[in-house]
């Protein structure tokens, strides 16, 4: 959600955490938190003692998430690389909900955190922010033009590309079926765009009013409710896209061939050694 300054650090986390396992291991793990610190940094001008808190805030997150959620993402490696590959159903499902879970949790970590950061917000950075939330809705508003064809390919390479980065490389036949299944993809881009301004333009109206009686209150509320944005048909779009998702994850692991299982395997003990690593390092059992 590249429009949310509360739960930007949820979906980024995740890659980069497999990222830094894949691609350096701890030296780029234990850099987490500058590169969180510093997306946060282009929001607006912050003053030094501004940005000295984010690094605060973000370190103090890096800490927290070593010491109370890498462990569990690592009993989720565990339990994906021992999955049973003819029926992984049960595995993926339980996959999928733990790592809505971790979402949630950090973004409830964050929320006081970022609320009293925000009281030290001058007018003109507010309106640095709303200007950041702009340009990146001009950005979205580029790509809302794209044919549906042409929108689908791009999910379509998504899809390619993380299963690539597990180790599985899918087969033309895997290709077919994929394209087959998302051509029940439910388009939700606009309508999300939409709701994405409605709540940024709040979240600034929001903002502006941090002197006021409740503010803490009332601006924790708002940022639970970007979880629950939209009417019923829209969450029927999404959470029907959610399971198409998850059948996909499982056709893709239970059609897998040996070559497929084995790198499959390989890549996530990659991941999983260097998160055994990261918490001998930091003394977390």
């Amino acid at each position: 959600m590249d429009n949310n300054f509360f739960k930007i650090c949820s979906p980024i986390l995740l890659s980069f955490v497999l990222s830094s396992c894949s691609i350096a291991g701890t030296w780029v793990y234990e850099r987490l938190d500058n590169y969180i610190a510093n997306y946060f940094k282009e929001f607006a001008n912050f003053t030094n003692e501004q940005n000295s808190e984010i690094d605060i805030i973000s370190s103090n997150y890096l800490d927290w998430f070593s010491e109370n959620e890498l462990p569990k993402v690592k009993l989720l490696m565990e339990g994906l690389i021992n999955i049973n590959f003819g029926n992984p159903e049960e595995e993926i499902l339980l996959t999928y909900e733990a790592g809505e879970d971790l979402f949630q949790r950090t973004n409830r970590y964050f929320e006081m955190p970022i609320i009293q950061f925000s009281k030290s917000l001058n007018n003109q950075q507010i309106s640095e922010i709303e200007s950041h939330f702009q340009e990146l809705r001009e950005r979205r508003e580029e790509r809302r033009g794209e044919q549906s064809q042409e929108y689908l390919d791009e999910i379509f390479e998504n899809y390619m590309e993380g299963f690539d980065r597990v180790g599985i490389n899918l087969r033309k036949d895997q290709q077919a079926i994929l394209k087959l299944k998302l051509e029940n993809y439910q388009p939700v881009r606009d309508e999300w765009s939409l709701l994405q301004e409605q709540w940024t333009r709040e979240f600034i109206e929001l903002l502006s009013a941090s002197s006021s009686y409740g503010y803490e209150a009332n601006m924790r509320l708002f940022l639970r409710s970007f979880e629950e944005v939209g009417d019923e048909n829209f969450r029927k779009k999404s959470d029907a896209n959610q399971d198409l998702a998850i059948e996909i994850m499982i056709y893709v692991l239970s059609s897998a061939n040996e070559k497929q299982i084995e790198s499959f395997k390989r890549n996530l003990n990659t991941y999983l050694n260097s998160i055994n690593r990261i918490l001998s390092k930091r003394s977390v059992n």
